[in-house]
């Protein structure tokens, strides 16, 4: 707050400086300011200056409440997001409660139903979907636990290449048997350039993207496509990035991506970058859409430097 309501000041104070260049620069050149035969320079020249440090008074105080304004908004958008999440965190304790259990016990019957049916009859087949759908909504009841769970990182130095090696092996297992493949770029020089996060909760953040662009890119070709796996240094963190070859984000989308529930796949939770994001920024880092295009879309993830 102190150093917002510096602006003002700040801004007077160039504006003054600014007015003793000017009004010194018509001294130098011998510009004469006189009323009859009276002299009166220095008095022109004093309201001058004061006038110049008004205007950038009000200049300071307009950008101050510019400032202000983004912030709270920025403010506004963190409370709205932390509703939705504690609303998230009542809806998964319920559904954990209610659901999960009885969802255990019927797969275990439909299981050895299925187990007793024919393999290529309408039964064993029927048992199959049931069990999938059954999966696909415990998966949904995880995903809501974790976006709800308080995270306790464990925040300590780690080299990015060291960080990266490891989310590219686990990528790499990770795409066998798809048709998609994996590009890695990063520098070359790299040996010193540390990261403080947690790193589990670093390569859980990568390893999604990579899903994420792997489902988009299969869905949206036929052919083999590849995933971009990399890294930069930015002045004080490493970014990190996913950049797919998926049909993009449309425009007005771009804004709502990081919601809950909020999905472009037809089999999705909406729930994937969500926890994503939370889980970047409890280490000090953020989550972003770089950029995205109609032949590609690439996320960021900022790390602090150690």
């Amino acid at each position: 707050m102190h150093r917002m309501r510096g602006k003002r000041w700040t801004f007077a104070a160039a504006a003054f400086a600014l007015g003793l260049l000017y009004t010194g620069g018509l001294a130098i050149i011998g510009v004469e300011v006189r009323v009859g035969e009276r002299d009166v320079a220095l008095p022109v020249a004093a309201a001058t200056e004061l006038a110049f440090g008004v205007f950038g008074f009000i200049l300071g105080t307009s950008a101050e409440s510019r400032a202000s304004e983004r912030k709270f908004a920025a403010l506004q958008s963190r409370l709205l997001h932390a509703e939705k999440l504690a609303a998230v965190g009542q809806l998964a304790s319920r559904i954990a409660h209610e659901v999960r259990n009885p969802l255990a016990i019927v797969r275990s019957m439909i299981q050895n139903l299925g187990e007793g049916a024919s393999p290529a009859g309408d039964v064993g087949a029927t048992c199959r979907q049931v069990i999938d759908e059954i999966d696909r909504l415990d998966r949904v009841t995880s995903s809501l636990v974790g976006l709800s769970r308080p995270h306790a990182p464990r925040l300590s130095p780690i080299a990015a290449p060291e960080l990266f090696s490891r989310v590219e092996w686990l990528s790499r297992r990770f795409l066998e048997g798809r048709q998609v493949s994996l590009r890695v770029s990063h520098p070359v020089d790299n040996a010193t350039n540390n990261v403080r996060a947690d790193p589990d909760l670093a390569c859980q953040v990568l390893l999604g993207l990579v899903a994420n662009a792997a489902d988009i890119t299969e869905h949206a070709k036929t052919s083999t496509s590849t995933i971009e796996l990399g890294w930069r240094e930015a002045p004080n963190e490493i970014i990190f990035h996913v950049r797919d070859e998926g049909p993009g984000v449309p425009p007005e989308m771009r804004e709502r991506i990081f919601d809950p529930f909020f999905t472009t796949k037809t089999e999705g939770t909406g729930l994937g970058l969500a926890v994503a994001r939370e889980l970047a920024e409890v280490q000090g880092g953020a989550l972003v859409l770089e950029e995205s295009t109609g032949q590609f879309t690439s996320f960021a993830l900022h790390l602090p430097r150690a």
